[in-house]
């Protein structure tokens, strides 16, 4: 069992003085823990007494870093320090989790967006709020992640503005985090997820402006401004531009542009257009948007999302191919056409019986057995032929009525029809028996005349 005097004081020196110094304050020379601890057999081991010494001495801290205080979250190199400090530490400290699933993590990212306001030059702040976020998780802090996501949801998305450009940003970041711990996935792929949001936030911050109607992380005032950003900025936003298309599309009408300024972002959306076109879109947020946006993401997605570049060439492609399918087929078929002509005008000329003619041309359909008729009668060496001379009136009226009747009887029903719809609702009942057992006989003999 470890000595408690002992342990405090150990833990004072190889920790808590050397948090006081990264701090900027004075708490004595730096103790050799070697000869002090080591050397004598003095270093205690790391067991539940060492532990519960080192959690209760490490709290005051623990707070100051979840709520950014600028004591110890402080500006230049000594941020990484601590952070890997506070790493270490809890670490070791397995009541850490427990601790954290009991604080308020709103008010915190509240802190941290307050107290960036002292460091107005510092852009890279945000990411130390990464680092608090990233050791909740590996810790298993377990908090109620579904209603502070819907506190969050109602903070953001229900107002123009809540606070300042800094503190929605951090509000945001600890939006997209609830959101990711909601998700049914294992540790390792909640901490792949949330690595992406930290590689990409810079991206994803100017999507977060749109999704909730108001600017955050960046001082522009104008929506067009963080458009024309997104599109010009940074190549690594490329891959990505099309997810930021799908919600400026979707939400275009709720941002309330002023006349000139939507002209202006309509001019911006035409040259995002031609850019998604040269881009090659990547999946590579497809998981993590959607679960930060469930809602909404894959219905943006399927609605606004304009076609890639190579999508409009593989559809070109496409259609170049069913053309060239249709011509050939088209060429064959009057091939075929052609060579039944041929055959039939053979038949004439040989003197085959014009009935046997006929019912060749029966076997076509009623246009094109009429086209064939008229070509035949168009040949000079035919129309000349005894027989065809003495048959063609016949043959003409048949194919005649063929082409023609069916159309001329849908006409009449569909006149017939019209005029009893005009007549009064005591006649149109009376009528409706007449009319049923005509349009019967109607519709048979469109049929009958159809089919021979």
């Amino acid at each position: 069992m470890n000595d408690i005097d002992n342990c405090k004081e150990y833990i004072q020196d190889s920790i808590i003085n050397h948090l006081e110094h990264l701090m900027g304050n004075d708490e004595g020379d730096d103790v050799n823990l070697w000869e002090k601890y080591g050397s004598k057999g003095l270093t205690p081991q790391k067991d539940p007494v060492y532990r519960s010494m080192l959690h209760a001495m490490m709290v005051p801290y623990y707070k100051m870093y979840l709520n950014g205080d600028t004591r110890l979250c402080c500006i230049g190199s000594k941020l990484e320090s601590i952070g890997r400090e506070m790493a270490h530490v809890i670490v070791e400290d397995d009541q850490f989790g427990s601790w954290a699933s009991e604080q308020n993590l709103i008010t915190s990212a509240e802190c941290w967006g307050d107290n960036m306001k002292h460091f107005e030059k510092e852009s890279k702040r945000i990411y130390r709020f990464f680092h608090v976020l990233e050791l909740l998780l590996q810790s298993d802090c377990q908090q109620d992640w579904k209603r502070l996501s819907g506190e969050l949801k109602e903070m953001l998305f229900k107002a123009e503005v809540c606070y300042d450009y800094k503190t929605d940003e951090v509000l945001c970041v600890l939006h997209a985090f609830t959101m990711i711990m909601q998700q049914e996935w294992t540790k390792k792929k909640k901490l792949e997820q949330f690595h992406l949001l930290y590689q990409h936030w810079l991206f994803l911050k100017h999507y977060y402006s749109v999704m909730t109607r108001h600017i955050i992380g960046v001082k522009w005032t104008s929506f067009r401004k963080v458009a024309e950003t997104v599109m010009t900025a940074s190549q690594s936003f490329k891959p990505h531009l099309h997810i930021f298309y799908c919600g400026l599309m979707d939400c275009v009408d709720e941002l309330h542009l002023a006349p000139a300024r939507q002209r202006r972002m309509d001019k911006v959306i035409l040259q995002m257009q031609e850019e998604l076109n040269r881009c090659e879109p990547s999946k590579l947020l497809y998981d993590l948007c959607d679960a930060l946006f469930p809602e909404d993401f894959q219905r943006m997605l399927r609605e606004n999302r304009p076609k890639s570049y190579k999508e409009v060439e593989d559809e070109s492609h496409r259609k170049d191919e069913l053309i060239e399918q249709m011509q050939a087929q088209t060429k064959l078929l009057h091939k075929q056409l052609d060579k039944t002509e041929e055959t039939l005008q053979q038949m004439v000329l040989s003197s085959i019986p014009i009935e046997r003619v006929d019912e060749e041309l029966m076997k076509y359909p009623p246009g094109m057995a009429w086209d064939m008729l008229s070509n035949l009668n168009a040949n000079p060496a035919i129309c000349v032929q005894p027989a065809w001379r003495e048959n063609y009136p016949t043959l003409l009226d048949k194919y005649r009525k063929r082409l023609y009747e069916p159309i001329e009887l849908q006409q009449g029903m569909a006149a017939a029809v019209k005029e009893i719809s005009l007549k009064p609702p005591l006649v149109i009942d009376k009528a409706h028996d007449v009319i049923t057992e005509g349009g019967k006989k109607i519709v048979k003999n469109i049929n009958r005349k159809i089919t021979e």
